[in-house]
């Protein structure tokens, strides 16, 4: 008996181990106090001596599409990091797409890449043969070019792209009757080439509206695409808006996005605005959004400065140089957060030499570029990240 008495204190370890919950029971930590990473567990080396930007994985997974932004020129490598095609559009022979893109290439379909660039869609095999083009029937203007941040959805066989400039003649690209009467996106069906405008401000944005006017920059707009949603952001508004493919004009659901500082410009009482000052282009900023399952987002957001901050660092830096930067980065908080639709984390820690975030295909699968203003390479990698819970 007496040798047995030590399997009491087990007996009764196994109990509490037993009747206890289990971890996958215990309440998760409320996401405002979680410190999330973006971990390196893998990278993949191209076979190419300078930049690469990458802008999409094929669906299979076995085909990376980058971009030098330097060139213009279009790369395809395999999962190896082989370079299996390259081509340049760029141009005015037939099939080219005049100026340069503004947006990141995508994948379109198992045998097609598809380019925004000015007036409309370019598409082109993966050898860069030229197969088909959808033109606008205005000429766009941009508020803001941005090649790098993918703000296209492709869905049911339809494009949704931010095109601007539709009825420009009649109510110019700003201003108050701008404000009531813009349709934000243009969506083209592919089956038979036709543009349709839609989704004009919504009612919950403080764009809606014709008494103040907003500098357009402040309203430039971001989308992407999941399952059969539309979700939506306004540079300057900590909102997201949530439209179903097949109802673009009105959001199904709003949701703040409760940034702890996030510098919203005010609105003139002008008609429109003329012009704009160095200070405006430093406004808050929702860069990036992309959506996750179970309602989950990943947004990339700048805090901006307000107009006494800007003016500060301006004098007691004598200008726009380094030192306006350098005490800049100490004020204007910028980074990815994690958005649950009523909460967010902080700041995602990342390592320096991670860049643009290039595919997400799930938290178990992050593509990144590299950081070329901090990682001096001539070479490129590309990191596979996670988004792990320290």
């Amino acid at each position: 008996m007496k040798n047995q008495l030590w399997l009491f204190p087990l007996l009764s370890f196994l109990l509490v181990l037993a009747c206890g919950p289990k971890v996958e029971d215990l309440p998760e930590k409320p996401l405002a106090e979680q410190q999330l990473e973006f971990e390196i567990y893998d990278s993949l080396v191209v076979d190419y001596l300078g930049n690469l930007y990458l802008a999409d994985i094929s669906k299979d997974g076995e085909t990376f599409l980058l971009a030098n932004d330097k060139t213009d020129s279009i790369f395809l490598a395999n999962s190896s990091g082989e370079i299996i095609s390259k081509f340049k559009r760029s141009g005015e022979g037939p099939g080219d797409y005049r100026l340069s893109r503004v947006n990141p290439p995508q994948f379109l379909n198992e045998s097609e890449i598809i380019i925004a660039a000015w007036k409309g869609f370019y598409c082109y095999s993966f050898s860069g043969e030229f197969t088909r083009s959808f033109e606008l029937e205005y000429l766009p203007t941009s508020s803001l070019i941005d090649q790098y941040n993918n703000k296209m959805a492709i869905l049911d066989n339809k494009v949704i792209y931010p095109w601007e400039g539709r009825n420009a003649d009649s109510i110019g690209v700003q201003g108050k009757k701008f404000q009531v009467q813009t349709q934000r996106v243009e969506v083209l069906d592919l089956q038979d080439g036709t543009f349709t405008p839609a989704m004009p401000f919504p009612d919950q944005s403080k764009f809606k509206t014709d008494q103040k006017s907003f500098f357009n920059f402040y309203y430039n707009t971001r989308l992407a695409g999941l399952h059969d949603s539309v979700y939506v952001i306004f540079r300057n508004e900590p909102k997201l808006f949530v439209y179903h493919i097949n109802q673009l004009n009105k959001p199904a659901s709003v949701s703040e996005i409760p940034f702890k500082e996030f510098i919203e410009r005010a609105p003139k009482d002008t008609d429109k605005e003329v012009g704009y000052e160095m200070r405006d282009l430093y406004s808050g900023a929702v860069n990036q959004l992309i959506p996750l399952k179970n309602s989950q987002f990943l947004i990339f957001y700048t805090r901006g400065l307000s107009e006494d901050e800007f003016n500060q660092l301006s004098s007691s830096s004598g200008g726009m140089n380094e030192k306006f930067f350098t005490e800049m980065e100490k004020i204007n908080t910028y980074g990815w957060i994690l958005f649950d639709g009523k909460s967010i984390s902080n700041l995602i820690e990342k390592k320096p030499e991670i860049g643009n975030l290039g595919k997400f295909i799930s938290k178990e699968e992050i593509w990144f570029s590299t950081d070329y203003y901090e990682v001096e390479k001539d070479y490129v990698v590309l990191y596979k990240t996670r988004l792990v819970s320290k």
